[in-house]
């Protein structure tokens, strides 16, 4: 969910290319068998009924970044809610408060932290061109230092003109503070149950790499060793964790006002960190 206009322009031309320059198109058949390393330490499963737990979450308000066309609402049940098991996040096409398109990025920022282990999101997609949900996570300290010094992690991001790809990124500034980026197109081989079946969507992050998985599939992998240790700084400090349902945009380009409203749905979010 990127924080400037460049780093679109990377992933546009990710959706665009076979293979370019920071794509790392992967073997489907590298099956992740690290789940005994790992301790469950937090986990939101939504097994209540309102808004999002105010202990862990809170969130972005307004029209916030990539030209987007929706504002983000606070603590509205319309765009964000949890029932049924799930956390559901909707973007309408309502006219609230004057703001013609409304939706929800709700955030972990100030609640909960996260530094290495693993974040592992089970999620099902909306339906319809214009949608720009994403799993992703920015560094705690974005308010002091910015984008992109504060990292940026795409444990996921999809978009609705092009169903059949995840991508899973990571983004840094470079020697001279300009967007570094990192960014894996992927098509899963049942593509087509995105927007109907929850999949998982998660990585594994160390010292020294994060590993991006669909389901158990380790889809991509981006090393400390490919970085300077200045483009890695920032995965070495603590994050905090968005989930979002952005429209239009920059990436998410024409919105199809037939599909609303778009309905993002979170089955749960946990948190494990390694077993020593």
């Amino acid at each position: 969910m990127k924080t400037s206009l460049l780093s679109f322009i990377i992933a546009f031309a990710v959706l665009n290319c076979k293979k370019s320059v920071g794509v790392n198109e992967t073997n489907s058949s590298q099956i992740s068998n690290a789940s005994s390393l790992f301790q469950l330490v937090w986990a939101d499963e939504f097994n209540y009924s309102g808004l999002p737990d105010p202990n862990y979450w809170t969130y972005e308000k307004g029209y916030v970044r990539n030209n987007e066309a929706q504002y983000y609402v606070r603590e509205r049940l319309e765009n964000s809610k949890v029932e049924d098991g799930k956390l559901v996040i909707t973007a309408l096409n309502d006219n609230y408060k004057g703001h013609p398109i409304t939706s929800a990025s709700v955030i972990t920022k100030g609640k909960l932290d996260f530094l290495n282990g693993k974040i592992e999101v089970r999620a099902k997609m909306p339906v319809g061109a214009g949608a720009w949900p994403a799993i992703w996570t920015l560094g705690i300290n974005r308010d002091t230092v910015g984008w992109p010094f504060c990292g940026e992690i795409d444990i996921l991001e999809w978009l609705g003109y092009a169903p059949q790809y995840i991508l899973g990124s990571l983004y840094t500034a470079g020697s001279f503070g300009q967007p570094v980026s990192k960014v894996t197109r992927y098509m899963p081989q049942d593509y087509a149950t995105l927007s109907s079946q929850y999949h998982v969507y998660s990585i594994e992050w160390d010292n020294s790499r994060i590993k991006y998985f669909f389901d158990n599939i380790n889809y991509a992998t981006y090393l400390s060793s490919e970085m300077t240790a200045k483009e890695w700084k920032p995965f070495t400090k603590p994050h905090y964790l968005l989930l979002n349902l952005a429209l239009g945009g920059t990436a998410g380009r024409r919105i199809d006002y037939s599909k609303f409203p778009f309905t993002y749905k979170i089955d749960y979010v946990r948190y494990y960190k390694k077993v020593n």
